[in-house]
């Protein structure tokens, strides 16, 4: 499968720094659209296996590299030391922008505010919310099950984790598309908004929020939030502020784009559908391979200082694109990547990130996605793609699959 990224004829004709030798450099953007036809992960799969070289350098996006093993991945995601949080996205205007709290500390600063998030986002204070999922995702499907399809992302993987997560912060559903809009200018920009716009955008929607919220009796997540403690005192607006963007923009995403991908997968793959349906105990295994196959994040760091790395002269300031997709597809770390296997020995990935950063929301991932999927099998254990449009991907910081429709018989 050639995905064309080696074809660095044009590239090379573009100005590159003095620390980037030519066969490194290649034609990739984050931001451009999967190949039509082209499967979102087998297309990050084929860039590994047609690389020259471990670690790549593309004039896009203002000019990075891109960690394509799971080692160099891995590495650049947990060694603040030499590859700071400082900026987390590319261009790096992007990454300026969005300099959020807890995501854009290092160790030892964003510990006192990544306890914060856990303590917030952790089994105990989710517990109460798990009723409400099992009760949304029944309504939910059994508002289309008797119609013989649905448009899956538009009917309900982007309803059932959104819903939620307003509950979880006790905003209104009417504020949704306008948060979702904001979050995705982030992960998937689209040229309506400048990154500070968008920053500034958040900034007013939750500046009179949490100034109530502060003087409140609300028991939500920002409330909580806003009025917890770091090292004995209380956040400054600024911190309030920046904590709660990074809330919002984290739950409003990453998990709409898991289901798509699941379910998409799961219309496709008739023999793990029916094992399933005819077991649902599989879901257990079946959640964790879901998890180790389908990474939709991509992140990146900022060199610290001028570092030898895999061979080359990583300059002060330079940023390094780090992918949880590259770690789930090196075969080094899961054989035959591409194939979903239960019981599958060994299975390893960076879904949920590496190091300081892992994701705050991981158990709530897990606990929507293992509720959705006995909720689904209780109800439509046999289900297809539809033939009206075929499977495509938007490619970005975090991957989604477009809008597609599910069939079944009634």
């Amino acid at each position: 499968m050639e995905v064309g990224a080696f074809d660095t004829k044009d590239v090379l004709a573009l100005p590159r720094p003095e620390n980037v030798p030519a066969d490194r450099v290649f034609d990739f953007d984050i931001y451009r659209e999967i190949p039509d036809g082209m499967d979102f992960h087998a297309f990050w799969r084929a860039i590994m296996e047609q690389a020259p070289h471990r670690l790549m350098w593309t004039p896009h996006n203002d000019g990075h590299w891109i960690a394509l093993t799971a080692e160099l991945s891995d590495i650049v995601m947990s060694e603040p030391e030499r590859f700071s949080n400082n900026t987390v996205l590319v261009p790096k205007a992007a990454g300026e922008a969005y300099r959020l709290i807890p995501l854009s500390l290092d160790p030892p600063e964003h510990r006192p505010f990544r306890t914060l998030l856990n303590e917030n986002l952790g089994p105990k204070p989710l517990k109460p919310i798990e009723q409400a999922i099992v009760d949304l995702s029944a309504e939910l499907i059994d508002g289309f099950k008797d119609r013989g399809h649905c448009d899956f992302v538009e009917d309900f993987a982007e309803q059932l984790p959104v819903t939620i997560f307003m509950m979880l912060v006790d905003l209104p559903l009417a504020d949704l598309p306008k948060l979702k809009h904001l979050a995705d200018q982030f992960t998937r920009p689209d040229g309506s908004m400048t990154y500070p716009e968008v920053l500034e955008a958040f900034r007013e929607y939750l500046t009179p929020v949490i100034a109530a919220r502060r003087n409140g009796d609300g028991e939500d997540m920002i409330s909580r939030m806003v009025k917890g403690q770091i090292e004995g005192r209380e956040l400054s607006e600024i911190e309030a502020l920046n904590i709660c963007t990074q809330v919002l923009v984290g739950g409003l995403d990453t998990v709409v784009n898991m289901l798509g991908f699941t379910f998409s997968y799961l219309a496709r793959d008739t023999k793990l559908r029916r094992a399933i349906a005819s077991d649902p105990a599989l879901i257990n295994d079946a959640l964790l391979e879901f998890f180790r196959r389908f990474p939709v994040v991509t992140s990146s760091r900022e060199v610290r200082a001028d570092v030898e790395f895999d061979g080359v002269t990583l300059r002060q300031g330079d940023m390094v694109m780090s992918s949880t997709i590259v770690v789930s597809m090196d075969t080094g770390m899961n054989a035959d990547p591409l194939d979903f296997r239960l019981q599958r020995p060994g299975r390893k990935h960076s879904t949920f990130g590496k190091g300081s950063h892992t994701c705050p929301g991981a158990h709530l991932a897990r606990m929507e996605m293992k509720i959705v999927l006995q909720e689904w099998f209780a109800r439509i254990p046999e289900f297809r793609l539809g033939e009206d449009r075929p499977l495509a991907y938007t490619n970005g910081i975090v991957g989604s699959v477009k809008p597609f429709t599910l069939v079944w018989d009634v």
